[in-house]
């Protein structure tokens, strides 16, 4: 492989980090607004489709990794939260749900963005 090359496939890998990590800590945050008060019915589904969208990536994104662990867990969440067969609870029983997974995804971010830079570096 040549530099030019190297360095257009480094660009690429560099390019989807970003917008893996940006789409998870978006949505992160989007979940710890929904924690956080009374918002309208749209915007809790929106949330649920972007939340399935990105953990079925994830699931995906971390089965090719070689962590099954994880993959397993973010299935679980894309099951949990998606909006085509939803589980029904009320808004007290999703607060904290939404809360924790909002943690959990920033710092899934973090770890990803420390483990894709310790790989960048090696």
């Amino acid at each position: 492989m040549n530099a030019g090359a190297r360095i257009s496939k480094a660009r690429a890998v560099k390019s989807r980090w970003f917008i893996e990590v940006g789409f998870t800590v978006i949505c992160s945050a989007l979940l710890l607004i929904a924690a956080e008060g009374r918002h309208p019915y749209g915007f809790y589904m929106l949330l649920r489709l972007l939340i399935t969208v990105g953990a079925a990536y994830w699931a995906w994104r971390v089965h090719q990794a070689k962590l099954p662990v994880l993959s397993w867990a973010f299935a679980a969440v894309a099951l949990l939260l998606n909006p085509f067969f939803p589980i029904r609870m009320q808004r007290a029983q999703w607060q904290p749900i939404d809360f924790w997974l909002g943690i959990l995804l920033l710092a899934w971010s973090a770890l990803w963005f420390v483990r894709n830079q310790r790989s960048q570096n090696h």
